[in-house]
């Protein structure tokens, strides 16, 4: 009976949520003179982009030096991953992603491939449409294993969209590099 409760329960909340519309996200509840309540219209917000980015048709990997980038031949760099060196000597992975970012802004950067699903701590390093996404972490952090196996990797930035970057063993190959070269 418990279950029947919270089951009616969730359906009556998600009927809820499904009758609000996009007007009414940019409206506040006030009430009139009869204490009745009523929508007034949000000026001066500035409202949310409502689709994110489409990847370009074309994209493919490409190594220059010991940069790997994802990016459309003759177009704009989309991920670019390589590897750098702590202070210690500790190796590290940075990654960048190129897509619409606010000011200040942190995320999670979702990879999903290769049997695995790993979230990347990313952060807004410039504003705007034509925004960048920056982070590194150290060479063996186990969730960097996502970019081993050669397999599709699907690679999702809320807001920012989502790569399908094609199957490839050099994400595996440079990140196996980068571990090598731990002088930690």
């Amino acid at each position: 009976m418990k279950q029947r409760s919270l089951a009616v329960l969730a359906l009556g909340a998600s009927l809820a949520l499904a009758a609000c519309t996009q007007t009414q996200s940019r409206e506040v509840a006030a009430n009139d003179a009869s204490g009745y309540p009523a929508r007034l219209p949000l000026t001066g917000v500035s409202l949310p982009v409502e689709a994110a980015p489409a990847q370009p048709e074309g994209g493919k990997w490409q190594l220059a030096g010991e940069t790997l980038s994802f990016a459309v031949p003759g177009g704009a760099t989309l991920l670019a991953m390589n590897c750098t060196h702590a202070p210690d000597g500790t190796a590290q992975l940075h990654l960048t992603r190129m897509t619409r970012a606010e000011d200040g802004a942190k995320a999670l950067f979702a990879l999903i491939g290769n049997g695995r699903i790993a979230r990347l701590p990313l952060d807004a390093t410039r504003a705007g449409e034509q925004g960048e996404w920056q982070g590194t972490m150290p060479a063996a952090d186990p969730r960097l294993e996502v970019l081993r196996g050669g397999n599709r990797i699907e690679a999702t930035l809320p807001g920012g969209g989502t790569l399908l970057l094609p199957a490839s063993l050099e994400p595996g190959r440079l990140l196996a590099a980068c571990r090598a070269s731990d002088r930690a």
